[in-house]
């Protein structure tokens, strides 16, 4: 259910109004459009071309990007919802993304009970996932309440406890379950890596379009949480207000950093071939995706 929250922006089919021709919406309506998108004209253009009534937000997102346009599939849709409060195009229906659902991402996860609760919650009729969650949980909470302070494995990490284990293992599962990370991959070749790690500095969950990435998960959440810390210090010190995001450049590609729902820092590795500004903005996209799920607006949503 949590995937088809997500998804179902992803894959809205917009048509434009049976009652305007493309003709008349590119020459009187194309700038009706207010906000931050008003001078983008081309773009504006090139995305009523592309609306047929067939192709999906996330089809949108791409053949855009192909023509060089610099924008997420949060910027498509935000684009075709402010047309369509004006009357300019109409949700068609939405399209099924099981025909061609992309590719698994590989999750690794401090909390190794969680690995098995997403296999098992698969397998399970989607009716019946809440309660199924419920109980996976309550097991889960009992098995990690007898871990001693000191693991015997080193794999095995027991986050700190100024979060509680309990929504840690919560968070890990919804984010897994909802095909947030599998979307992210197959729209953007960049980002390699997408890890959740506390503010403290413990891993919580690794994801990657490969399943050989070879990196210390401690190690990379470790630094994180350091150099978040200082940034935050040194932006608080000389008045700059929050940090929202930490940029690294490296020889070998770049690191970015965002605080996320006020207890978790994500960590995105991204290839130094990437188009930057893409990569920025769909990353801006999955982090407000991640703060939905980890608050519980998505759950809200549904229940509405």
């Amino acid at each position: 259910m949590l995937r088809a929250i997500v998804e179902e922006k992803l894959y809205r089919v917009y048509e434009t109004s049976p009652w305007l021709s493309k003709d008349e919406i590119l020459k009187k309506y194309l700038k009706k459009i207010g906000g931050r998108f008003k001078k983008r004209a081309d773009l504006l253009q090139e995305l009523i071309n592309l609306t047929d009534g067939q192709r999906t937000v996330l089809d949108v997102s791409k053949e855009l990007r192909i023509k060089g346009f610099r924008v997420s599939p949060e910027d498509v849709f935000e684009i075709y919802e402010r047309y369509r409060n004006k009357g300019i195009v109409r949700v068609k229906t939405v399209g099924r993304p099981e025909i061609a659902a992309p590719a698994e991402a590989y999750m690794k996860t401090a909390i190794i009970p969680a690995e098995s609760i997403v296999e098992k919650l698969r397998s399970v009729p989607e009716v019946e996932r809440v309660e199924t969650l419920k109980d996976e949980l309550d097991k889960l909470l009992t098995k990690l309440e007898e871990i001693p302070t000191v693991p015997e494995e080193p794999s095995e990490i027991v986050p700190s406890q100024l979060v509680p284990i309990r929504k840690v293992a919560e968070d890990v599962i919804r984010i897994k379950m909802s095909g947030l990370i599998e979307n992210l991959f197959a729209i953007d070749n960049w980002i390699d890596v997408i890890m959740l790690a506390t503010r403290e500095g413990d891993p919580i969950v690794f994801f990657s379009r490969t399943p050989d990435v070879d990196i210390n998960q401690a190690n990379l959440a470790a630094a994180s949480a350091v150099i978040y810390s200082v940034s935050k210090t040194g932006s608080e010190s000389f008045e700059r207000g929050r940090v929202k995001e930490i940029l690294i450049l490296a020889k070998n590609g770049f690191i970015l950093l965002r605080p996320l729902a006020d207890v978790y820092i994500m960590i995105s590795l991204i290839d130094r071939r990437a188009k930057l500004g893409i990569a920025l903005r769909d990353l801006n996209w999955v982090s407000k995706e991640m703060e939905a799920l980890i608050s519980g607006e998505l759950q809200e949503r549904l229940i509405k």
